[in-house]
């Protein structure tokens, strides 16, 4: 090479380090594209029905509308109702007690942590690897709040300070592990990082969101006319429920600001983004009982409005006690079975897979379109 092209040609190699840095690295084949969800109740969609869950629409619009289809999408779900990031230690020690495995099954609408998002990435890889694949293309994920759980979330007597702390350890210092992890089980995904929403807002009626709180407590209906009426609102819950709700949107602030945060540290480390954060699309005034909500409600006679709540039921009456008699895990079985409450509705779900479609060709890119 002649010294006087050496400018041009180190002008030409600048050039293809920087197109290959500006153009997504893994690779995903223009006809078929292998779909994991993974992590707790938001991704797998408690309450709905398959067609209106997020990675339904998610995995049509990869199909028909996306750039470079139609193409196939094979889903491979693995979340579920109650699935914390990794399995907990307390949890842990009881299943190997009882001699049991962490992927022991139970049906996904049924609230329990196990098996954690952590396994599920690792069964997954093991079952995509039996069928001769090297992992997903594409993980949907969510998951964190149920390292603390939604009860201690919106708790009104809880510590803010202490809130804060838990969505900096499980939305950003476990999400990064469990990101890593997702990674190098699944060296050609994208990921898409799924936020939280507003649970309960000042826009959430208090009647009704108060007789909610009531039914899931499976409170006598005699005494239900004792405590939820003008008197009892005004005098007790306002208070309580002006605190739960300032929790509320601490949590969902604070969840999406660590959950974002742990997207951009993840990326960091690699030499292209591959993940992208999803912010909820559903805002205060789409929370549950609000005039405009995209959330289940507690329907009459203590029974949530979805359309899982009976297959839900039976579930949760038969697979509860067994874990207590098995482990001595104790789950709340009317939680379990109100579980769908405070979910997005077909609605909700809808306008976050669109969130979702809208976010992805950051990660996606001009690998879609490759044919």
């Amino acid at each position: 090479m002649q010294w006087r092209s050496f400018p041009r040609s180190l002008a030409a190699i600048l050039a293809f380090v920087v197109a290959v840095h500006a153009t997504p690295i893994f690779p995903i084949a223009a006809n078929e594209i292998e779909l994991l969800v993974v992590g707790d109740s938001l991704i797998f969609g408690q309450g709905l029905l398959e067609q209106d869950k997020i990675y339904t629409h998610v995995a049509e619009w990869l199909r028909t509308s996306s750039p470079g289809a139609p193409r196939a999408v094979n889903v491979k779900m693995k979340a579920h109702s109650g699935s914390t990031l990794k399995f907990h230690a307390n949890e842990a020690e009881a299943y190997r007690k009882a001699g049991r495995d962490e992927t022991f099954f139970y049906k996904p609408e049924v609230n329990v942590s196990f098996p954690s998002t952590w396994k599920q990435l690792e069964v997954a890889a093991d079952e995509y690897k039996a069928a001769g694949r090297s992992g997903a293309e594409l993980i949907l994920l969510s998951g964190c709040i149920t390292d603390i759980t939604v009860a201690k979330v919106l708790d009104p007597k809880g510590d803010d300070d202490l809130l804060r702390r838990q969505a900096k350890q499980f939305c950003h210092d476990d999400m990064v592990d469990v990101l890593n992890h997702a990674a190098s089980l699944h060296p050609r995904s994208a990921i898409a990082v799924v936020g939280y929403f507003p649970m309960i807002s000042p826009q959430s009626n208090d009647t009704r969101l108060f007789n909610s709180w009531l039914e899931a407590r499976k409170t006598a209906r005699f005494l239900k006319w004792m405590l939820n009426n003008p008197i009892m609102r005004k005098v007790y819950f306002k208070k309580v429920g002006n605190k739960a709700m300032h929790r509320a949107r601490l949590w969902f602030e604070e969840s999406n600001k660590q959950l974002e945060a742990a997207v951009n540290d993840f990326n960091a480390r690699s030499p292209q983004p591959r993940a992208v954060f999803v912010k909820s699309p559903l805002t205060e005034e789409n929370a549950v009982e609000a005039p405009r909500t995209m959330l289940f409600r507690m329907g009459k006679h203590g029974i949530s409005e979805d359309p899982m709540y009976s297959e839900r039921k039976a579930d949760c009456d038969t697979a509860l006690p067994e874990l207590k008699r098995s482990t001595g895990l104790d789950y709340p079985l009317r939680f379990c079975e109100v579980a769908g409450v405070g979910h997005p509705n077909p609605i909700g779900s809808k306008k976050y897979a669109s969130a979702v479609t809208t976010e992805l060709p950051k990660v996606l890119g001009q690998q879609l379109g490759r044919q």
